[in-house]
């Protein structure tokens, strides 16, 4: 009986399918004023923005003596909360999850009399999680380092507000509040339009928010997401570039030990650079895909669809090693995944085939396993049928082999 031959033609196939983000609403804490729009994901953050809570800690003394067991009392002006704590026996107090901003201190000694009356603006210098407040009571000074009574470490004593400043900030403040909500719609809106898979409706309101904070890289990233749906790949290229510079280097960022949000981000890298390999897989720039794989896998905590995508992309250039190794290690970091081994199985049989070699040989090491795996982890799956006629052609090849093996 004749030999039917398989896999003449390797059919194109696309990388593995682009995954979707989804926008959280803004931050609303300067005032409280705007209700926080709910939605079942995490705060999107800002360039260089500063936490809305965190550490409080300090000391304080008298004369730089520590002073034990006196009573601070910190109220912030807009959060309206007020925490009162005793000192230490080295003057030492910390306050935990305190929001930032604006404060009246006071403190107050063991017999009653009040000791220092002051307000202030806490905040934590950079990203950093914890605001440091120093108070000499005996210098009416409070700062976080010795040399500068004004600003120091993100402590500033501001002066007594007057009924004018306090207009224009509370004008501010609104002006403030209105973007955040109009954002928020916006959120909303390309949000809605992304679970439905409504893309050209998600474009707008990116295009609108990309536009209001052109420094947040998730808003280019979800732009750009939208456009490779509608197939606009060179706009959606365009936005993850200006997604990863406005992320910046991640490569530093070590996911056991930094913040949530910082660990986010490198997530949100990851995501851009594996889709813009499907960008540039689309414009039939194979060497940039592979590159942009290649740097998503690096940074990915999961880089089994990156490694995936690499090897498909390495499939469709009958790169049999490099196909090999793609798959390789997209099975070792996710060995349940069964297209991964569809794909290495039938390179490694297409390149054995007469029509490629000259001649009938038994195939590869390795090729009906990967089949057979393919099998076990998707019996019904999309390829079932194929690799079932796959591993039937390799049982009629292998026999077609032995005797030209034996005349040799």
């Amino acid at each position: 009986m004749p030999i039917a031959l398989f896999l003449q033609n390797l059919v194109r196939l696309r990388a593995g399918s682009i995954s979707s983000r989804r926008l959280a609403p803004k931050n609303t804490s300067l005032l409280g004023l705007l209700a926080v729009l709910l939605l079942l994901v995490a705060a999107l953050p800002t360039a260089a923005q500063t936490p809305a809570n965190g550490q409080i800690k300090g000391t304080v003394t008298d004369e730089s003596k520590p002073l034990p067991g006196v009573v601070i009392s910190l109220a912030n002006v807009h959060a309206g909360k007020t925490f009162k704590i005793k000192t230490d026996d080295f003057g030492r107090f910390v306050l935990q999850d305190a929001p930032y901003g604006y404060y009246n201190l006071e403190i107050v000694g063991t017999d009653g009399n009040r000791l220092l009356q002051q307000q202030l603006s806490i905040i934590p210098p950079g990203d950093s999680q914890a605001a440091t407040v120093n108070i000499d009571v005996s210098r009416s000074k409070t700062t976080s380092a010795p040399g500068d009574p004004a600003v120091v470490g993100g402590l500033r004593t501001l002066p007594e507000p007057n009924i004018k400043n306090k207009k224009e900030k509370n004008k501010e403040i609104a002006r403030q509040n209105e973007k955040i909500s109009e954002m928020n719609v916006l959120i909303l809106q390309a949000n809605a339009a992304a679970l439905s898979e409504k893309w050209e409706d998600a474009v707008a309101p990116l295009l609108q928010l990309t536009a209001m904070d052109p420094d947040n890289w998730e808003y280019f990233s979800e732009l750009g997401d939208a456009q490779y749906h509608l197939g606009q790949y060179r706009d959606a290229l365009g936005n993850y570039e200006t997604g990863l510079l406005n992320a910046g280097d991640v490569s530093g960022i070590d996911t056991e030990t930094a913040d949530a949000e910082s660990v986010r981000k490198k997530a949100g890298v990851s995501h851009m650079l594996n889709n813009e390999g499907l960008v540039y897989s689309r414009l039939h720039k194979t060497k940039e895909a592979i590159a942009a794989y290649g740097r998503s896998a690096a940074l990915a905590s999961d880089p089994s669809l990156a490694y995936f995508n690499l090897c498909v992309t390495q499939y469709n250039l009958k790169n049999v090693e490099g196909t090999m190794a793609a798959c390789d290690k997209a099975i070792s970091v996710d060995p349940g995944k069964a297209e991964a081994y569809y794909f290495k199985g039938a390179l490694l049989l297409y390149t054995n085939q007469p029509a490629a070699t000259g001649k009938v040989t038994a195939p590869r090491a390795g090729t009906a396993e990967a089949l057979k795996k393919y099998l076990e982890l998707a019996p019904d799956g999309e390829h079932a049928a194929e690799v079932r006629e796959m591993l039937n052609y390799i049982s009629a090849l292998t026999n077609a082999a032995a005797p030209n093996a034996k005349k040799n």
